[in-house]
């Protein structure tokens, strides 16, 4: 285990982007590794080593002359840094002699890893943000909390938040006009009831004719007949049993 007592750099994050990245591209991020320098057909290639937290071993290497460094991440001592670079010359130059600057003082510390003295021993690092190990499940983009990755397209845990809460609202939306239309078509469609048994002989429909139009003029009158004969009051009120008469 690394003695990371008497540190002054915690952690160092680069996020970089292509220099022909367009604002949908997404950028390369995660922790300095190391830099290093190869030949190809006499042209020399300079390469940044990059990794995550949780997977010390696997690192990806990038040409610096296809990336431009976006930002540099990092803590001194309790102390937050953000350095963003534009894409000039003298802006990548710089950023390029602050990461030769890191990558000696790591290896005046002696945090590189035993068999290579070129990468950095990432177990050296301390409070390394969320950003800087690998990605999770039902997690998207960068996530980092300044925001920049945002503003290149990486989306972050909010985009995927927002798109599953879009997508619930518009499929409940949905329902509700689906059932609001079955409802409006039930509302005028007529309902239709079966007769149960034959139809009424004509002399029971005639009857029936004869008392609506009594009724349509007014002549309809219908016999009320006393349910109960026996209870009848008397001149004072009182219950007369009729009974028995």
């Amino acid at each position: 285990m690394a003695d990371t007592t008497n540190q002054r750099l915690k952690y160092l994050g680069v996020e970089l982007l292509r220099n022909d990245a367009t604002k949908s591209s997404t950028p390369e991020v995660g922790l300095f590794r190391g830099l290093r320098d190869r030949s190809d057909d006499k042209k020399l290639i300079k390469l940044i080593l990059i990794g995550t937290k949780d997977k010390e071993n696997d690192l990806k290497a990038l040409n610096l002359a296809v990336f431009n460094v976006l930002s540099l991440k990092m803590m001194y001592q309790d102390t937050k840094e953000l350095i963003v670079f534009k894409s000039s010359a003298a802006d990548q130059e710089k950023a390029h002699e602050l990461l030769a600057a890191a990558l000696v003082e790591f290896q005046t510390e002696k945090r590189m890893v035993d068999n290579d003295p070129e990468i950095v021993d990432i177990k050296t690092f301390v409070d390394v943000p969320e950003e800087f190990f690998s990605p999770q499940e039902k997690k998207t983009g960068v996530g980092n909390n300044y925001g920049y990755g945002g503003a290149y397209g990486a989306g972050g845990n909010y985009g995927a938040a927002n798109n599953y809460q879009n997508d619930d609202w518009k499929k409940k939306q949905e329902e509700r006009e689906k059932q609001k239309e079955k409802e409006e078509k039930m509302r005028w469609t007529p309902t239709l009831i079966k007769r149960k048994g034959d139809l009424p002989a004509l002399k029971v429909l005639n009857t029936i004719k004869k008392k609506v139009m009594s009724i349509t003029t007014g002549e309809y009158d219908v016999p009320l007949v006393d349910p109960d004969p026996n209870d009848t009051m008397g001149a004072d009120g009182k219950k007369v049993n009729t009974e028995g008469k």
